[in-house]
């Protein structure tokens, strides 16, 4: 028998349409919380003073590990490295809440994902943020004792709309964000079949580069996004910002590397190189789907399939 009923958190997966790189730096970014998710559910029974921990992809078994308590030592596991990262996450949120499974029983974890992990949407942000929940901790505190980004994702994943986001005085700040363009149907999320690590991305960024200058100009390029009411205008603020952070990581746009021949604008999302792009055009969804199918990109999301609306 159960001492206490089985508890379920839930969190969202995200994507940040502007403000990659010099979100770190204080400028205003436009993010989307998707349809996508992970969800944990957690059952505690009498038995060992340990947690039993199994994670599911499309309800197929990928990891599985048994952590001893209260120590969170890795006895069993198919995946030591993921264990480890796990039992250092589970560890941290002891430390921002001692009270953390403090009784001595037998803990099962369940956590179920509704997508790849390869599209580098946010299995590590759900994670964390699902974590949190359970723990009843910061999950922002609990995110920067273990990753290096900008926290953007904790936020969207317990978001049900877009949001703004920016660090103030090294602490996260969002808001809603009114954005619902009306030109939605012409904006779609394709998916470069390689993952690109944010964290490496991040170290390697020389943040000096990033100049007052772009930090304005990148926060008022989110502000216009938000606003624009036509897909020409969303466009050109599209390569505007390509443009920006093209110089600031001394990299080409990918539309100019790969898709030069495109009708119409893409723009790299997140860590550039890997993961998603956003692309806007104005022609069929035929055409949209033959040209990337046709360089074997083939998962390839409209707005309204991907995207919280």
């Amino acid at each position: 028998m159960n001492l206490t009923p089985e508890k379920s958190f839930k969190s969202h997966t995200k994507l940040m349409v502007s403000g990659e790189y010099v979100v770190l730096k204080g400028a205003l970014s436009l993010a989307l919380p998707l349809k996508y998710s992970q969800q944990i559910s957690i059952s505690e029974h009498p038995g060992s003073h340990r947690i039993k921990w199994k994670s599911l992809i499309y309800n197929e078994l990928w990891f599985s590990a048994t952590f001893l308590l209260p120590n969170f030592e890795v006895s069993e596991t198919n995946n030591v490295t993921i264990a480890e990262t796990l039992s250092t996450i589970l560890q941290a949120a002891k430390r921002l809440n001692p009270s953390f499974l403090q009784a001595s029983s037998e803990y099962t974890v369940t956590s179920v994902m509704d997508f790849e992990l390869s599209w580098g949407i946010g299995s590590s942000s759900c994670l964390i943020s699902n974590i949190a929940f359970w723990a009843n901790c910061d999950p922002f505190k609990l995110n920067f004792q273990i990753f290096n980004g900008s926290g953007y994702d904790i936020a969207c994943s317990r978001s049900s709309f877009p949001i703004i986001y920016k660090i103030k005085d090294q602490n996260p700040s969002f808001e809603s964000a009114k954005f619902n363009p009306p030109f939605f149907n012409s904006i779609y999320f394709v998916y470069l079949n390689r993952k690109q690590s944010s964290k490496e991305s991040i170290l390697k960024l020389d943040k000096s580069k990033i100049t007052s200058g772009d930090i304005t100009a990148i926060s008022q390029i989110t502000t216009d996004l938000i606003k624009a009411n036509n897909l020409d205008s969303f466009q050109l603020l599209m390569e505007e910002h390509e443009q920006i952070i093209a110089n600031i990581i001394n990299s080409i746009p990918i539309k100019l590397l790969n898709f030069n021949d495109f009708r119409g604008s893409i723009k790299s999302l997140g860590a550039w190189g890997g993961d998603f792009i956003m692309v806007a055009s104005s022609e069929s969804e035929e055409y949209i789907r033959n040209y990337f199918n046709a360089k074997n990109l083939n998962t390839i999301f409209r707005y309204d399939e991907l995207v919280l609306v």
